[in-house]
């Protein structure tokens, strides 16, 4: 079972626009999901609905039928936030959000500060953040939309519940046929050895892709060893759990691998 059946592609109007649309439409296509992609403008509508079809032309290859027809919605923002915007489209049907973030500043400027907690923090829609660079998890032909991340590699914090987190990285791997790598980082008491029992644990029966691999990694900075880890295990896709609420600041850590790795991030909330 495809692990998304309708897919909502947030988009502002950067650089980096095609981009994520190109990873929206992958995952959407690969999972036979609906796409729809939505821009909150302050301005002309009529001129940003014009540009997102272009935007749609240019991403999709001709004569690709996997998509259906991509609805297309903007949404002109008098007050309030982007985010609103997002989550209020995102409450109709979409189990899945994909966005992007801009250079070393973490996610996008439709998501920093306040609008990256209000969207991370109260959707229970996973968030894919897909980074600027030259890394695509994503092929699109005219035939088919097919997923390549490599190894899919999932950061458990092992005082948080994350079962979400790990069915739905099991179902990407499952999906790209690609190895599904589990790990975690201790830097307290527990030894690597308690860690690693309870990382294989919290993964028995994990399906429908298996678990290939656990690591226990130490050190200060969560964030640093994700990306050590990442690039060791050749990991394009990084799927990380949400803090719950009152434990942090919600996307805190994937906003940090962001910054150091050129890897598209899957945020999944806890309570999907």
């Amino acid at each position: 079972m495809a692990p998304f059946t309708s897919v909502l592609c947030a988009l502002d109007f950067s650089d980096l626009a095609p981009r994520v649309l190109k990873h929206a439409a992958g995952i959407a296509g690969a999972c036979g999901a609906r796409l729809t992609v939505l821009a909150a403008v302050g301005g002309d509508t009529h001129a940003a609905e014009a540009t997102l079809a272009g935007l749609l032309r240019d991403a999709l290859p001709a004569g690709a039928t996997y998509l259906g027809e991509p609805r297309v919605r903007v949404v002109r923002v008098t007050q309030g936030q982007p985010a609103d915007a997002i989550l209020e489209m995102a409450r109709e049907d979409t189990d899945l959000i994909v966005t992007g973030t801009h250079g070393k500043s973490g996610v996008s400027r439709w998501l920093l500060g306040s609008t990256s907690a209000m969207v991370l923090e109260l959707t229970t829609c996973p968030t894919l953040l897909v980074p600027p660079g030259t890394l695509d998890i994503v092929t699109l032909t005219p035939g088919q939309a097919t997923l390549h991340p490599g190894t899919v590699l999932v950061p458990v914090d092992l005082t948080e519940h994350n079962q979400a987190q790990l069915t739905l990285a099991s179902q990407m791997a499952a999906l790209a046929r690609q190895p599904l790598v589990v790990m975690t980082v201790t830097g307290g008491g527990a030894s690597d050895q308690d860690a690693e029992k309870a990382l294989r644990d919290r993964t028995a029966g994990l399906g429908p892709a298996p678990v290939d691999r656990v690591l226990v990694r130490r050190g200060a900075s969560v964030a640093e060893e994700i990306d050590h880890a990442a690039m060791a295990e050749h990991a394009g896709l990084v799927v990380m759990g949400l803090r719950e609420p009152g434990h942090g600041l919600p996307g805190e850590i994937a906003s940090a691998v962001l910054k150091t790795k050129d890897a598209v991030v899957l945020a999944v909330p806890s309570r999907t």
